[in-house]
């Protein structure tokens, strides 16, 4: 988060380093700011495994040619949408993701409600979009996934989750992720 695409700031690419350092974990770095494309070659040095980038944010080049960037790095790449953007938005870049990322707050700050109304229509466009073109992307939603809106975005299509208060809000996180995974099982 740049504090300028929304309204918060957050770890850059020496945080994405230093996880690295510890961890051959995949690194599932979204980028919530304006101009993805001038900090691209930050976040790939340090050691980020897919990038998701917004197809609302500021670009000096374009969207096109960011995800095209993370691609010839050998890096997977994604498109994340805001919950007020339509799945449509997306569709241009469909035959180039390896993930979509539909919102299910308005992303920069932790610990809103869960917008279903808004976000769970378009979830189930971009699956069935996905499902009707042979296209291979995974579905992400983060904000506001516990064990009683998990299984809500899962039976829309998704099979990725990004939990955050929903795990370290808790005083047991091992508890709250086996929880949440049982929730999706």
């Amino acid at each position: 988060m740049d504090g300028a695409f929304v309204d918060n700031i957050s770890f850059g690419p020496q945080m994405v380093q230093t996880v690295r350092k510890c961890t051959g974990m995949f690194l599932d770095v979204h980028l919530m700011i304006h101009r993805a494309d001038h900090y691209l070659e930050r976040f790939l040095k340090a050691g980020a495994d897919n990038i998701t980038i917004h197809v609302e944010a500021n670009y000096e080049t374009s969207v096109a040619e960011t995800l095209q960037r993370i691609r010839a790095a050998g890096k997977q790449c994604g498109i994340a949408l805001h919950p007020n953007t339509p799945f449509e938005a997306a569709i241009p870049y469909a035959d180039m993701i390896d993930l979509l990322l539909v919102m299910t707050v308005v992303p920069g700050f932790g610990g809103q409600p869960f917008m279903e109304k808004e976000t769970m229509p378009k979830l189930a466009a971009a699956r069935d979009y996905r499902d009707a073109h042979g296209l291979k992307y995974h579905l992400e939603v983060d904000g506001g996934i516990y064990t009683h809106t998990a299984p809500i975005a899962k039976k829309h299509g998704a099979n990725l989750f990004v939990c955050g208060t929903s795990f370290f809000g808790q005083p047991d996180a091992k508890v709250a992720m086996t929880e949440l995974v049982q929730a999706v099982a």
